[in-house]
């Protein structure tokens, strides 16, 4: 028997279920049953408060899982890898020059700051009283590197030091394992090699020597000088020549139309006594000391910022450690030109097809010559690399720099001349006596090599690659002294730097 089909429900009711009954007529019949639906569900969107709530709490898991399994704040208390990395110091700024002068935290804290030197102009007495003390830098460092390779050379890293557990340390990583390490008139050697530094590497382990940026009222009277003049200590008597001019920050060579290239020297001269003296690797973030207890150093980096003004010809720049003096011409003008590397003695070395310097636009150049091998750069792009032997007798260096133009003229701005890390003979291993890391051992260096305690003189010198916690990449809290006004007084507080935050290599 058919049964009848059941009756459609409007839109505010529905059938649910059909019951079969038996009517009086004793025939099966079907009657729905009749169920109202419910409203239709309203979505309220969520507040400001709860997404700030929702939003800080996913923040907060993240970083607990970064820093529980990748990424780690490491706070650097100490100045053992100065001037890459500070820890605790004052800052003052030299009243002549405007140089920013930092010293370190001293040992013994109850003695004070000292007094200290500026480095670029030697201004004696500059009084820490009055600065205020910020603390070290902060790096982030990351956790997971180290599992998947081993350190490389010339990268900082964080570790357990094998003579001293109680806390990381964090230091520059300079032999390998298995390595015959020794330390020889501030340059690092494995197997009998000298260990070379890339651009790159050597640029993160500079310290300044001059900077033209930081200069007295009346100027840099003899740093720069015309090839052929010597500084006196007197005022210079000599003409100069029409071609040079050395004014402020700037130093402007007229040489258009010129076959003979016409250059001027950087002079490291004493501001406060007028000397000529050798460069040295005193550091001032450790206090001064006298130039007698400063090894006299060889190696050096020079930047600045070229803008050719009129001509076609030359820039020309050299660098000199005490035994080779080796110069790039970069070419300026027209579409195509040749830039060269010569050395005296072997003459053209190295040839670059760059595209020529443009006249009136700036080109940022800098050159190294660092553990015997210069390397030249402009914008960021490399144009040579050359190697020289390794093991030379090298006299003292009191003129490293020389620049100036062939066919052009140009001006040369923010002049900067920094020297490589000097690594000190302190210490018993790999100074007094050559030091063989065992497999997985690593020789770890300080960059303040004067104040640095490492590898050179622990007693367990090696530090074994499963001590490794990480590779820091990211300076991300510099400190610095700040002046806020707090209802209308003047409160010293501690800021951040933000012109030092920058990714490490």
């Amino acid at each position: 028997m058919d049964l009848p089909q059941p009756t459609t429900a409007s839109s505010t009711a529905v059938p649910v279920m059909s019951t079969i009954i038996v009517n009086g007529a004793g025939v099966l019949a079907e009657q729905p049953v009749i169920q109202t639906a419910p409203p239709p569900t309203r979505l309220i969107p969520p507040s400001q408060r709860r997404r700030l709530i929702e939003g800080s709490l996913l923040f907060l898991c993240a970083i607990l899982f970064l820093r529980t399994m990748a990424v780690e704040p490491f706070g650097v208390p100490t100045g053992s890898m100065a001037p890459a990395l500070v820890g605790n110091h004052k800052t003052v700024q030299c009243p002549r020059c405007f140089y920013q002068v930092t010293v370190g935290e001293p040992s013994n804290k109850a003695q004070g700051y000292p007094m200290t030197y500026c480095p670029n102009c030697n201004l004696p007495d500059l009084n820490l009283a009055v600065a205020r003390e910020v603390s070290g830098d902060r790096l982030l460092v990351d956790k997971t590197v180290y599992q998947i390779r081993g350190p490389r050379r010339w990268e900082v890293a964080v570790f357990i030091c094998p003579s001293d557990k109680s806390k990381p340390y964090v230091k520059r990583v300079v032999g390998l394992p298995g390595e015959l390490l020794t330390i020889r008139e501030g340059d690092a050697w494995a197997d009998n090699q000298l260990l070379r530094k890339t651009l790159g590497e050597a640029l993160q382990c500079r310290i300044p020597v001059y900077d033209g940026d930081c200069f007295p009222p009346e100027g840099w009277e003899r740093r720069w000088l015309p090839v052929g003049m010597l500084p006196r200590l007197t005022p210079v008597q000599e003409p100069l020549p029409e071609w040079f001019k050395y004014q402020g920050d700037e130093v402007s060579v007229a040489a258009e139309g010129s076959v003979a290239p016409h250059l001027a020297a950087y002079w490291h001269i004493d501001a406060e006594t007028g000397q000529v003296e050798i460069i040295r690797d005193g550091f001032e973030y450790n206090g001064h000391t006298p130039g007698t207890h400063n090894h006299p150093v060889h190696d050096f980096l020079f930047s600045t910022e070229i803008e050719p003004n009129a001509g076609n010809g030359m820039i020309v720049c050299s660098l000199f450690d005490g035994a080779d003096e080796v110069t790039a011409h970069l070419a300026v003008g027209g579409e195509f030109g040749e830039s060269k590397l010569m050395i005296p003695e072997k003459g053209l070395v190295r040839t670059a097809n760059r595209p020529p310097l443009k006249i009136g636009k700036k080109a940022h150049l800098e050159m190294a010559l660092v553990d015997r091998r210069v390397t030249v750069a402009v914008n960021g792009t490399e144009y040579f690399t050359f190697d020289l032997p390794a093991g030379v007798k090298r006299t003292d260096v009191s003129s490293p720099v020389k620049i100036g133009c062939q066919g052009v003229n140009a001006t040369f701005r923010h002049l900067k001349l920094y020297r490589d890390i000097y690594y000190r003979p302190t210490g018993t291993n790999g100074t007094a006596r050559p030091l063989t890391l065992g497999e997985n051992e690593y020789f770890m260096l300080g960059d303040n090599s004067a104040n640095s305690d490492d590898s050179r003189s622990w007693q367990i010198p090696g530090v074994p690659r499963r001590n490794f916690l990480g590779k820091p990449f990211l300076l991300h809290q510099p400190s610095r002294p700040a002046v806020w006004a707090v209802g209308g007084r003047r409160v010293e507080l501690q800021s951040v730097d933000w012109g030092r935050i920058h990714w490490l290599r």
